[in-house]
């Protein structure tokens, strides 16, 4: 298994702790020009699937929870909390994966700024999964 980045670990690890989700897949953010390849690395995300017997309706109501929570209590700036099923082609069948991700509102941001919004905004959903979890995850 990869080494999680640091400032995404926090995040990976409170949404494996639901027991509802399975993450496979991270990134946290890289906002530098040296830091840039062909791919789109403005944005910090964690791939998962639903855990060992979970239903996807389980695992889409834990994602709704976190992006009301986090929209009610953050709002929309400086960064954007989305939650989505990627259906990826493989072969002759096609993979479906959950994606929470992290992306600053505002692209023009400078990287330093773009990464502490990033990291705070991390923070808080952790602390939303962290509130979920002393509730029971009755979702």
């Amino acid at each position: 298994m990869d080494e999680l980045e640091p400032k995404i670990r926090p995040l990976v690890e409170a949404l494996n702790a639901t027991k509802i989700v399975c993450t496979f897949s991270s990134c946290q953010g890289h906002y530098a020009p040296d830091e840039q390849t062909i791919v789109d690395r403005n944005r910090a995300e964690v791939r998962f699937i639903p855990a060992e017997s979970v239903a996807v309706a389980t695992v889409e109501k834990l994602l709704t929870y976190i992006l009301i929570q986090f929209k009610a209590r953050h709002g929309l700036i400086p960064i954007n909390v989305i939650g989505y099923k990627l259906f990826t082609p493989i072969d002759e069948a096609v993979e479906e994966t959950f994606v929470l991700e992290l992306r600053p509102f505002n692209r023009f941001d400078p990287p330093d700024r773009k990464r502490s919004d990033t990291d705070r905004a991390i923070e808080q959903v952790v602390h939303i999964l962290d509130q979920l979890a002393r509730t029971g995850y009755d979702l």
